[in-house]
């Protein structure tokens, strides 16, 4: 009648000294039966002690029948306590497992790139799975529990109890499962977004080099390929601008839904707008720097084209033969006279010279920078041969790109790369020498537009001065012949005086 059963501690060991208890009543039922026949049997021969003997076996039957029934209900208390304890081990099992299940989901780990959200997402979909596998356990444990209660167990309100807990836990899982779900597509496309924003980084880092670039072209056709290279850089920018604003609204849009990481998309979306819009300005600078290079360059252009004009004319304006008679004198004035004509129109491109000059935003050579680059310099003329060479002349300096080769070098100019012989160019110094920047300081604008200037102007004072003295020869074969005509016709008048005379 003891209540050992209520302690879980070594239960099996009690079911077992139980059920030998039970086996030695079992093996005393016949003596207790041989007892009672034997006080019937003095009963009913009429034994003096009949009444005595009757108390005596109604005591040991009812003393037996207590016993039956204690053993009874002990055993089936301990069939019920060791039941319970494998309920008790299933309901452990779900705690644990219930335990593991909310750490998981209390985690605050929802990835720090793209690839580990979406294996977070893998992972989060099995939990998932496994959260859904297990309601059939719950169930079971439900079902049990509901035995136990119809059953009367003696440990019943304990047993409804743990099983309350147990189902309210499981299903408290729902929520922050579903949270946590929610949370990861978040952060997924939040990882998306920035993977999206580094790659329009990049992109802006491509072109950095190209966009920042100084080279504005060593000549007119130099400057011309550069424009061409860099409106389809315009172009790609302008045609990339959709791609910058899609990414932009994506991210608008989370940080008005009020994402979680709204401050780290704010940050990175104004470091990509500052970044792009960086390179739009320097592309609208070089841009410009390029237009004021074109001018630049077409102005020396020009200004060469007539300097070559008048060099032409110089030997003509300044030419010492006046003639060897008075026709000949009479035919070079008048071939002069021509000269001086198409000098005079000339002052027409003279002036348009000066006003280009005037124009020119650029009032200096465009010098393309080479510091901190390796640079070389062509010795003789070369004409590209194949695609992948390039053609330069004798004095161009070209930037050095790769010289493992000993045969050929890789070099580039005006932005295009390309090989050229080893043995046509040398090493130089990057830096500008003394007399390369007095030419360059020459070669301004201004100084250009003084010498086109001080040309024409001494161009005209040579024709001036050749057609002054072509007029003073021509007057002096005049005078020269007109002396001629007069002595001889006074030379007539004194024969024909001598002839009167005699």
């Amino acid at each position: 009648t003891d209540d050992s059963y209520l302690d879980p501690t070594n239960l099996n060991g009690k079911v077992q000294k139980h059920q030998n208890f039970e086996q030695e009543l079992n093996a005393n039922k016949s003596r207790i039966d041989e007892v009672l026949e034997s006080g019937i049997e003095l009963k009913e021969s009429g034994h003096v002690q009949s009444e005595r003997i009757q108390l005596k076996l109604d005591e040991i039957n009812d003393l037996w029948q207590d016993l039956i029934k204690s053993a009874e209900k002990k055993g089936m208390r301990l069939a019920e306590a060791s039941q319970q304890q494998q309920y008790n081990r299933g309901n452990e099992d779900l705690e644990l497992w219930l335990s593991e299940v909310e750490g998981q989901l209390l985690s605050e780990d929802y990835g720090k790139d793209l690839t580990s959200v979406q294996n977070l997402q893998k992972k989060h979909a099995l939990l998932e799975a496994d959260v859904g596998a297990h309601q059939d356990r719950i169930d079971g444990i439900r079902i049990s529990s509901e035995q136990f209660v119809n059953a009367g167990h003696f440990d019943a309100e304990n047993i409804k109890t743990k099983y309350d807990a147990l189902d309210g836990r499981y299903g408290n899982l729902m929520k922050p499962m579903s949270n946590r779900k929610v949370r990861l597509m978040d952060s997924l496309a939040v990882q998306q977004l920035f993977r999206d924003v580094e790659d329009e980084e990049a992109w802006i880092r491509e072109k950095e080099p190209i966009i920042n670039s100084t080279n504005r072209g060593r000549d007119l056709i130099g400057v011309q390929n550069l424009i061409k290279k860099h409106q389809a850089s315009m172009s790609e920018i302008n045609n990339h601008e959709p791609r910058i604003d899609a990414v932009s609204r994506t991210a608008q849009n989370m940080v008005e839904d009020g994402h979680f990481a709204s401050d780290d998309i704010k940050n990175r979306l104004s470091t990509l707008h500052d970044h792009w819009n960086q390179l739009k300005e320097k592309a609208n600078q070089r841009k410009q720097d390029l237009d004021d290079s074109l001018q630049a360059h077409q102005y020396f252009a020009d200004a060469s084209e007539a300097e070559s004009w008048m060099k032409e004319k110089e030997p003509l304006a300044g030419n010492a033969d006046y003639g060897k008679d008075e026709d000949a004198s009479e035919a070079l004035l008048k071939k002069h006279d021509a000269l001086m004509s198409d000098l005079d129109a000339f002052a027409n491109t003279i002036k348009d010279l000066k006003e280009m000059a005037d124009a020119c935003r650029q009032q200096e050579t465009p010098v393309i920078d080479m510091m901190g680059k390796e640079c070389v310099m062509a010795l003789y003329d070369y004409t590209e041969k194949s695609p992948r060479e390039v053609s330069m002349k004798k004095g161009d300096v070209l930037t050095l790109l790769n010289s493992n080769n000993k045969d050929w070098w890789k070099v580039e100019v005006n932005d295009r790369q390309g090989f050229v012989p080893a043995a046509y160019v040398k090493k130089i110094d990057p830096s500008l020498t003394a007399s390369q920047q007095q030419l360059v300081d020459s070669s301004s604008v201004g100084s250009r537009e003084a010498q086109i200037e001080k040309l024409y102007d001494n161009l005209i004072e040579l024709g001036s001065q050749r057609r002054k003295r072509l007029e003073e020869t021509c007057q002096a074969y005049k005078l020269v012949r007109e002396a001629q005509e007069l002595s001889n016709w006074i030379r007539t008048k004194e024969q024909h005086a001598t002839i009167q005379d005699v």
